[in-house]
């Protein structure tokens, strides 16, 4: 099928803390710099149909294929107004943000302002290059090789030397300015907030930020930002990419990601270039505290000590025509190792919470909303018309929801004891209902009794405090240690196991930190014990909101973003992450009851191939109002009953035809009306707009949805 460009209205402000020193927008300039060298400061090698030129003595490239060429920084106007020193950070392959421990004081520079040198080795497939930055004495080599449209870089950590007695690497930028463009152009540049956003680089922008956000989120061994209502979402893919009309570039973190942050920028926000880059951070600063007096005591500003240990690869993956999110997906998806589960029904998810307490007169009181019976009442009606019913329990613990963590159980008896919940469990195999268990293994409530060496202690030796996300909830967890984890997740799944269950892992997936002393551990090495910790127990995985290196063991998407953050720069949110997953890994949203808009919502739904879910109770919310879960402020399912039937069904209505297929296209159809192509034929056309639209011949009514086969 043609390709059609899209055009999508959404417009959305926000403001966003960087967690970072971001480096300021500078565009690699690759014009006629290197035209102008001499052939001796020049080094051209060819694989296959790409050509690669490289300018010796700041490793300024570009690559060719026919009549495209991508470069790594192309100055575009000679009046752009640059200074030197931006036109260094346009020109050279590194930009390098470092700390001078005697001043304390953070600058960036690129290769040539630092007094840079190099020693460059020509390779068949690309070069190394050694780069020596005299003036603050660090050393490193670059590894640059190109293969069949893609070009990789690679920073070995042991290649990294830092002679200077005072200064100290802080972050790297390689190749910022790939592939940027001037002013406004005909483009868009990809980020991965939430479900996916772009930035539309043909239109003037107001804002005056660019998009910076921490891939994987905040390290909060370590430091992390105070998140609010306007912060960007967790980039949890470790990606980007820039699409023009005849050509683009996908930029991936494949080594080190848990170690990046994400920026892009639109022109007039810094400079007047477009530009997306990776930020590789080697230290951060931080607060640090007297130990004797702890973090409510007197505090300092430090500088983390340690490198962060890890090999730096950034591939960029370059298209030779017109690129859109449809391709990038594409791309995408073909790195990722991902469990492929079957999809053949639209599934339903709803969780119950069973049980909360809040202060009573003689101390805390249980507060039960939901019974193991009544869960099996709700499921056979529910069954009636729903074939792939998912029934998750939360709050189960003997106490209830509100200090439970990070043990489960034993069960509150009066929400149903292990007889009941063993019954619960039969009745439900026998209608084909899929059973899991809410948990949470990375937090403990502050008060909980655990032992300390199971808790994670952050960088100023400190526990790790965080509190609940959940509204109206005051509650506040420590972290704990990866061996904690693995201990709790052990023994729990174990029990829950007996109860032919899943289980439904919050925080496990989305959260990563390092931790110090107690047992000491990065965030690399978190990363990877956490799957393994997850793949030991041989049963399927749900995952809230999970980043990219979970792929490999999720069972199924919970929470899934069914936007973007809003984030000024942006113009429009895309089902990037949506896109990427489909067909192979079920996704459902976040409780409709308690993020509801009406049409929107469920349209939502049905253009993101996102199935619906709810949290809901057996009592009406007001119950709860005491209880840290007071922010449930509809839950009953009473209420809910007729909502949820008829949200099911008209998602079930469309989706159902695509059950199981890979999304392969979108675009706009009409202002306010998109199209998505499934990889089994079938066109979902989704009509946001108040009047009615016609596609092919066929009338989409107003604020509908509707499949087709041919367009």
């Amino acid at each position: 099928m043609a390709k059609r460009v899209v055009k999508i209205l959404g417009v959305i402000l926000a403001i966003a803390l960087l967690t970072v020193p971001t480096v300021f927008a500078a565009t690699p300039v690759f014009t006629d710099v290197i035209q102008g060298r001499s052939d001796e400061g020049m080094f051209s090698v060819t694989v296959g149909d790409y050509v690669m030129n490289v300018d010796k003595s700041n490793l300024n490239m570009s690559v060719t294929k026919g009549d495209k060429t991508w470069y790594s920084g192309k100055r575009f106007s000679e009046e752009d107004g640059l200074n030197n020193s931006w036109v260094a950070k346009l020109t050279d392959a590194i930009t390098v943000g470092y700390r001078d421990l005697s001043t304390n004081i953070s600058s960036e520079g690129a290769l040539s302002r630092l007094g840079g040198t190099v020693k460059f080795t020509e390779k068949a497939d690309g070069f190394d290059a050694k780069v020596t930055l005299g003036r603050i004495g660090i050393v490193l080599t670059m590894q640059v090789r190109l293969s069949n449209g893609k070009i990789t870089v690679t920073v070995p950590n042991d290649s990294i030397k830092e002679n200077s007695e005072t200064v100290r690497l802080q972050y790297l930028n390689i190749y910022p300015f790939f592939d940027s463009s001037y002013s406004l152009t005909d483009g868009k540049i990809f980020v991965p907030d939430g479900s996916g956003a772009v930035i539309d680089l043909s239109k003037k922008t107001s804002a005056k930020q660019a998009y910076s956000a921490r891939v994987y989120g905040d390290d909060y061994g370590i430091s992390f930002s105070r998140l609010s209502s306007t912060s960007p979402q967790t980039a949890t893919l470790p990606m980007f990419a820039l699409m023009y009309n005849d050509h683009g570039t996908m930029v991936t973190a494949d080594s080190g990601a848990e170690y990046s942050s994400i920026n892009a920028y639109a022109s007039s926000i810094t400079t007047q270039y477009n530009m997306a880059y990776f930020t590789w951070i080697y230290r951060e600063i931080y607060v640090k505290y007297y130990e004797s007096s702890g973090s409510d005591g007197r505090s300092y500003v430090d500088f983390q000590a340690d490198r962060n240990n890890f090999d730096l690869v950034q591939t960029m993956t370059l298209f030779d025509d017109e690129t859109d999110i449809a391709d990038i997906a594409k791309a995408y998806r073909s790195t990722l190792e991902m469990k492929s589960n079957d999809i053949n029904d639209v599934g339903l998810k709803i969780k119950f919470l069973m049980a909360d307490n809040k202060q009573g007169m003689f101390g805390r009181e249980v507060v039960v909303m939901t019974t193991t019976d009544y869960i099996q009442s709700v499921a056979r009606e529910i069954s009636e018309y729903c074939n792939n019913l998912n029934v998750s329990v939360w709050g189960y613990t003997r106490g209830g929801l509100d200090g439970s963590y990070p043990n489960h159980f034993p069960l509150e008896n009066k929400a149903g004891n292990k007889r009941a919940y063993s019954n619960m469990s039969n009745v439900l195999s026998e209608m084909g209902v899929k059973l899991s268990f809410t948990t949470d293994f990375m937090r403990a409530y502050e008060d909980a009794s655990v032992r300390e060496s199971n808790l994670a202690l952050n960088i100023s030796t400190q526990f790790i405090n965080v509190t609940d996300k959940m509204s109206g909830s005051l509650s506040k967890y420590n972290l704990l240690t990866l061996d904690g984890i693995a201990s709790q997740v052990k023994g729990d799944v174990a029990t829950i196991k007996n109860y032919n269950a899943t289980v439904d892992y919050q925080s496990l997936g989305s959260m990563l930190y390092s931790s110090y002393k107690n047992q000491v551990f990065s965030r690399t090495d978190a990363m990877q014990k956490l799957v393994e910790i997850v793949k030991s127990t041989e049963t399927e995985a749900n995952l809230y909101n999970p980043n990219a290196y979970m792929f490999s063991v999720l069972s199924s998407y919970l929470d899934a973003p069914l936007s973007s953050s809003g984030y000024m720069v942006e113009t429009e949110s895309v089902p990037m992450l949506q896109m990427i997953l489909s067909g192979k890994v079920p996704m459902y949203s976040p409780a409709i009851n308690l993020n509801y808009t009406g049409r929107k919502t469920v349209l939502r739904l049905i253009d993101y191939n996102v199935y619906p879910s709810f949290t809901l109770t057996e009592q009406d919310a007001i119950d709860l109002y005491g209880t840290n879960s007071s922010g449930l402020f509809t839950s009953s399912y009473s209420i809910w009953k007729n909502s949820v039937r008829e949200i099911y069904n008209e998602v079930n209505g469309v989706l159902s035809k695509v059950a199981g297929a890979t999304m392969q296209d979108r675009f706009v159809y009409a202002n306010g009306v998109y199209v998505t192509q499934y990889s089994n034929g079938v066109y979902v056309i989704v009509n946001y707009t108040d009047a009615d639209v016609s596609v092919s011949g066929n009338t989409v009514p107003a604020q509908s949805a509707i499949t087709l086969t041919n367009i």
